[in-house]
C-alpha cells in the first residue's frame, strides 16, 4: 500500500513541477502583447485548477477503494481469529475433558489397590 501512495504522490509532484516549468518556459520563449499573456496566464490556470480536480477525484477514489479494501482485510482477518480461537477452545475443553477422564479412572485404580492392600493384610493379622 505504502508503494502505491508514494507513487502517487511522486506523480503529482512531477506533474506540479512540469506544469511550473511548461508555464515559465511557455511566458519566456514566447513574444506577446501584455493582454494575451495574460489570457494566456488565465487559461493555464484554468488548465492547472482543472487538471488538479482531476487528480484530486482520482486521489479521493485511490483511497476509498484503498480504506475499503482495508476495512475487508480487517473483516477477514477478525473471522479468521474468531474461528482459530473457537478451534483451540473446543481442543483446549477437550483435552481437560479427557484428563479430568484419566484421572477418574487413576482414583479408581488406587481405590483397587487399597482394597487389595487392606484384604492382604487382614488374614496376616488374623494368622497372628
Amino acid at each position: 500500500m505504502s508503494d502505491e501512495s508514494s507513487g502517487a504522490g511522486c506523480f503529482f509532484a512531477g506533474f506540479i513541477s512540469g506544469a511550473v516549468v511548461g508555464i515559465v518556459a511557455a511566458f519566456l520563449l514566447t513574444p506577446k502583447t501584455g493582454e494575451e499573456m495574460r489570457k494566456s496566464i488565465s487559461e493555464y490556470a484554468k488548465k492547472g485548477q482543472e487538471n488538479l480536480l482531476k487528480q484530486k477525484e482520482n486521489l479521493e477514489e485511490n483511497i476509498t477503494n484503498l480504506t475499503s479494501k482495508i476495512v475487508d482485510g480487517t473483516k477477514e482477518l477478525l473471522e479468521k481469529g474468531k474461528e482459530v480461537v473457537e478451534t483451540r477452545k473446543e481442543s483446549i475443553l477437550k483435552n481437560i475433558e479427557e484428563a479430568r477422564k484419566a484421572i477418574q479412572e487413576e482414583k479408581e485404580r488406587l481405590k483397587e489397590i487399597r482394597a487389595r492392600l487392606k484384604e492382604e493384610e487382614t488374614p496376616k493379622e488374623e494368622a497372628l
